[in-house]
């Protein structure tokens, strides 16, 4: 059996090719959906394909036109869960590189892996990376998301007082 630092890095390796190359089937293949993705400032719910590929291509847009080469994540630790053997939790280090040196400065990430129909993919990924830095969720998705938060917890609060009295 595959150890969970092993899997965890066959993740990471397959992202990152996909990444690169622009193989976006790859990707699907190791990213559960939904999956939420967060940064310091930003976090979204993807929860589609078709929401996945646009996030994704965007993403990698932005890597070629900062004149992406490389695209390496180094896993730093995983572990299996105690109570569910069919999640593993790590941490890796992203590191984007164009022919001149660091297009971002590397940063730390955190990353859940569930093993779905038999296929380990993530589906939570904690970015430490400034929004600032590079765009690495959709602005216009997570604005929209946070707006529907906020109205449904505010529609919420009403009611929830109510029923407490």
């Amino acid at each position: 059996m595959a150890s969970a630092q092993e899997i965890y890095k066959a993740n990471l390796d397959a992202v990152s090719a996909g990444i690169l190359t622009g193989d976006f089937r790859l990707i699907v293949q190791h990213i559960g959906v939904p999956i939420l993705m967060a940064t310091g400032s930003r976090e979204v719910v993807v929860s589609s394909v078709e929401e996945m590929e646009i996030l994704i291509s965007d993403y990698r847009q932005q890597l070629i036109a900062k004149g992406l080469v490389e695209y390496r994540r180094t896993c730093l630790w995983a572990e299996f869960q105690p109570s569910m053997p069919d999640m593993i939790v790590g941490g890796h280090r992203t590191e984007i590189r164009s022919a001149t040196g660091f297009i971002v400065p590397p940063y730390h990430c955190r990353l859940a892996l569930m093993r779905i129909d038999g296929r380990w993919k993530a589906i939570w990924e904690q970015a430490h990376i400034a929004e600032e830095s590079l765009e690495f969720l959709a602005a216009d998705i997570a604005l929209a998301q946070q707006q529907a938060h906020a109205a449904l917890t505010a529609r919420l609060r009403p009611q929830q007082s109510s029923s407490e009295g």
